[in-house]
């Protein structure tokens, strides 16, 4: 077990999905995305704080009760952390930030791992090789090489992640190193960068950007240009994550052809 703390930011409501339940909750080959990622990677950290949607709360109550039957080794290191949400992912990440440091303060680590909680996690190398990494500056970002990705993290010549560019704005790229919905960050770093992200973009109850919301990922611009940037790095491991049901539906079958593999 690593001394990090892990934050599972899950607080959409699965609408894109028109499902019912939240993403994190929806099921990748018989068990709730979010229990796959707990029982794969959970143990590696000291705590695993959960951020979800209030809206949602009774969905919620019902999965945690669940899993504290199921997997309560894993349940004893989670923390249910539920917030207003709809504001994006970093309006999520920095309330479960804050409410984290209200709950405990003494013991919330500095050193934390981001994930998104609709993220698939083949296998726990990913998180192993991140956390085994020295944090350089701000934080770390793993990414893949791909074609027209639908995130393009800017990097320099020493892979100072400048910014990051988004093809449904019109940002395209033709290939690009596109993140794998895990960062891994020193916490005041983040935290700094997305209270001053809050506070340029909030503006009469809502943010002033192309969708109203707050993206984790503008950060990297910001701390670029504080003079403490995030690092991304080429991982061997790539994760999987969904938007759509197909999306969903193919994960699942990756997954299970995985498994039949691993049995011969």
């Amino acid at each position: 077990m690593s001394h990090s703390d892990l934050y599972i930011i899950a607080a959409g409501n699965g609408s894109r999905l028109r499902a019912g339940v939240p993403k994190a909750l929806m099921p990748i080959a018989g068990e709730p995305c979010l229990t796959r990622t707990l029982t794969r990677i959970g143990k590696r950290f000291r705590r695993v704080f959960v951020v979800t949607n209030e809206s949602v709360r009774d969905q919620w109550r019902d999965y945690f009760h669940e899993l504290n039957e199921k997997a309560p080794e894993v349940a004893r290191l989670v923390e249910n952390l539920p917030i207003q949400s709809g504001l994006g992912d970093g309006h999520a990440t920095l309330q479960g930030l804050l409410a984290a440091e209200r709950l405990e303060v003494s013991s919330v680590s500095r050193d934390i791992v981001v994930a998104w909680g609709d993220v698939v996690f083949p296998d726990a190398r990913l998180i192993d090789e991140l956390l085994a990494m020295t944090l350089i500056g701000a934080g770390l970002l793993p990414a893949v090489e791909e074609k027209d990705p639908y995130v393009t993290l800017l990097v320099d010549e020493k892979m100072r992640c400048a910014g990051a560019d988004f093809s449904k704005y019109g940002e395209r790229h033709a290939t690009g190193l596109h993140d794998q919905s895990v960062f891994r960050f020193d916490l005041r770093a983040i935290r700094t960068a997305l209270e001053h992200l809050h506070r340029s973009l909030w503006k009469h109850g809502r943010y002033i950007s192309n969708n109203g919301e707050c993206s984790l990922l503008y950060c990297f611009h910001w701390l670029y240009n504080s003079g403490n940037p995030a690092h991304a790095y080429v991982t061997k491991y790539p994760t999987l994550s969904f938007n759509t049901i197909e999306q969903l539906t193919s994960i699942q079958q990756q997954i299970v052809l995985g498994s039949a593999s691993a049995d011969r």
